[in-house]
């Protein structure tokens, strides 16, 4: 098995129902990384829960990309 990245840009993360309740890694504008599941998206703000249970709201103007690991057969 291998692995494959996704990337998200901003212009494509808004309202993007697809990565909802995905594990991801986010990194914002200021190139900081955060990991965990989304758990609400809209067109304005993301919603992130970590592995410690805390949740993070992230306007999508403050994230530069998001990145999501996909396992495949190959």
């Amino acid at each position: 098995m291998g692995k494959r990245q996704i990337i998200y840009t901003t212009r494509q993360i808004g309202g993007c129902r697809e990565l909802l309740d995905k594990e991801i890694n986010l990194v914002t504008r200021e190139q900081r990384v955060w990991h965990g599941r989304i758990t609400a998206i809209d067109q304005d703000k993301l919603e992130l829960k970590d592995a410690r249970a805390g949740k993070h709201t992230f306007q999508i103007a403050e994230i530069d990309k998001i990145y999501r690991e996909v396992v495949t057969d190959y």
